[in-house]
Parts: C-alpha cells; sequence; structure tokens
C-alpha cells in the first residue's frame, strides 16, 4: 500500500499502510531522526498508546452483534487498546460516548435508529479530539467522500483483513488520517475519472441521510422496509422522498425509484471494476 502525501485539513496526512513509516515508540527515543518526520513529529490531539503503557479506550459502534463481537476480542488482545463499550444503536452510542469518553471510536454507517455519517458529526461535536475509525461495507466513493468531511480519520472496508485495524488505529491515534489499501486504490481511480462527487452529481444536492435514504430505496426497499431498517416512522421516511424528489427534480415514486436503481447499479459496477483493477494490480506484482 502506497503513502499518500495529499495534504488535510485535520492533523496529520492520508496513510495507506505498506509504505508508511512504522509509528514512534519508547524504543526509537534515543535515535537520531532520519526523516522530517521523525524530526517534526505531527502532533496527536490525544496521547499515542504506543508512547504510553495506559490502554486507549475505543468505543464501537456497528449494527451487527458478530461484527461487534470480533472487533471487541481482537482490540482486546492487543497491548495499546481497550474496548470501554459496544452497541449498534445511534442514541445509545451518543450516550456512551458521553458516559465512557472513549479515545477512539470504531463504527459502521449504517446503524440502529440512525447513520454514522451523522453519528461522526455528533461525537466531533461533542469531543473533536476523539479519532473516529469507520468500517463499512460500503466502499463507494461518495460515502468514503462524506465520512472523511463529516470528521472520520480513517476508513476501511468490511473485507479488510483484521491486522488493518490495529494499524488503522495506530496511526489515527498519532494524528495521521488513514485509509486501508483497499479504499485507497477505490479513492484514486474515482479522482482520475472525476467520479467522487463532481459539481455536476446529480446526488450533490442530498443530505447524508437523504442519500442512505436514496440507496437503500435504489436497492428495492420500500417505505415500510426502510422504516424498519432506519428505526424511523413511515410517515418521516415519506418526508424523506418527498424532500428527495423535489431536490432531484422528480415527480413521482416511480421516477424516485427508477432514478435510484440506476444510480445504485451504476455505483455496484464502478466498485466491481475497482476491485478486478486491484485484483490484476495485484496479480501483475506477484508475477
Amino acid at each position: 500500500m502506497g503513502k499518500n502525501h495529499t495534504n488535510s485539513q485535520r492533523s496529520g496526512g492520508l496513510r495507506s499502510a505498506a509504505h508508511a513509516p512504522e509509528p514512534f515508540g519508547l524504543s526509537d527515543a534515543g535515535k537520531e531522526p532520519g526523516t522530517a518526520e521523525e524530526a517534526f513529529p505531527i502532533e496527536s490531539p490525544i496521547q499515542s498508546p504506543i508512547a504510553s503503557a495506559i490502554k486507549s479506550k475505543v468505543l464501537i459502534v456497528h449494527h451487527a452483534p458478530l461484527v461487534r463481537s470480533g472487533l471487541a476480542g481482537l482490540i482486546d488482545a492487543s497491548d495499546r487498546f481497550t474496548v470501554c463499550a459496544q452497541t449498534g444503536d445511534a442514541p445509545r452510542a451518543r450516550e456512551m460516548f458521553v458516559e465512557y469518553q472513549p479515545h477512539l471510536v470504531l463504527l459502521g454507517l449504517t446503524l440502529h435508529r440512525g447513520n454514522g455519517i451523522e453519528l461522526i458529526k455528533d461525537f466531533e461535536r461533542l469531543n473533536n479530539t476523539v479519532r473516529t475509525l469507520v468500517l463499512s461495507a460500503r466502499e463507494d466513493p461518495l460515502s468514503i467522500q462524506r465520512a472523511f468531511r463529516a470528521g472520520a480519520h480513517g476508513y476501511l472496508g468490511i473485507e479488510d483483513d483484521g491486522s488493518e485495524v490495529l494499524k488503522a488505529l495506530d496511526w489515527i491515534s498519532a494524528g495521521y488520517l488513514y485509509a486501508s489499501t483497499a479504499v485507497t486504490q477505490r479513492l484514486l481511480e474515482s479522482l482520475a475519472s472525476n467520479e467522487i462527487e463532481p459539481a455536476r452529481s446529480e446526488v450533490k444536492p442530498l443530505s447524508d441521510r437523504e442519500l442512505q435514504v436514496f440507496s437503500l430505496i435504489g436497492r428495492g426497499f420500500g417505505a415500510s422496509r426502510l422504516a424498519s431498517e432506519l428505526h424511523l416512522s413511515v410517515k418521516t421516511i415519506e418526508t424523506y422522498q418527498a424532500h428527495i424528489k423535489e431536490k432531484l427534480g422528480l415527480r413521482s415514486a416511480a421516477e424516485l425509484s427508477d432514478k435510484a436503481a440506476r444510480w445504485t447499479l451504476q455505483s455496484m459496477r464502478r466498485n466491481r471494476q475497482l476491485k478486478k483493477l486491484q485484483t490484476a494490480g495485484a496479480r501483475a506484482v506477484s508475477i
């Protein structure tokens, strides 16, 4: 995985794993700095767990109990982090955030009674020193971009290796932004093809919540199923649908369903193409 030198508005820069330098540790204290980063380390808003005997507290927020359980086992087995709480419910996550005061949050974008993008924004408002790492099956460039814009500090795909989780937590704890190899590849390919929410993007007017509803409509969800999935009332879903139709210039529910389905299909095709390119690249390197 390459190292991306793109500047960030938040502390640090976007990092991927392969050629990034190892995080500064106690054993490095007496060494002469060999690089600019070693000579002038980027300050973190929280103390890095690498440089402290105290484990950093991690709050896990994910809708799938099995995923939460697996992440908790992985994190608690490390010597740098400990899980302070876990939930799949957005309102409960806000309560836990205040109650347990975590140093780091590991969350998915699809949650019960809420969504990850809005939760990231809430965490940022409650305590902007806490670092947030997204773990999601949604690897389309628009979701990745909106997560970072909301305040996320790292992004992993659900198919990334488990060891990538600890690596990402290390990096965001040290003040860097982080993206896995798969996520970085998707971002670079999309930048090259101008697919990351360009000015003419048809979904640009939608809020993060409206985009979530729109994408689920594209997957065939009706109002009742949407209400159940998002833990909202049918009336609230219908209000979102009306706002989406108004913003996108659509006249009927049929037009909304058709446009959402086409947009979702195009996103899935792009993701498949990027995965094929990534697989082909990996094979070429191994030859």
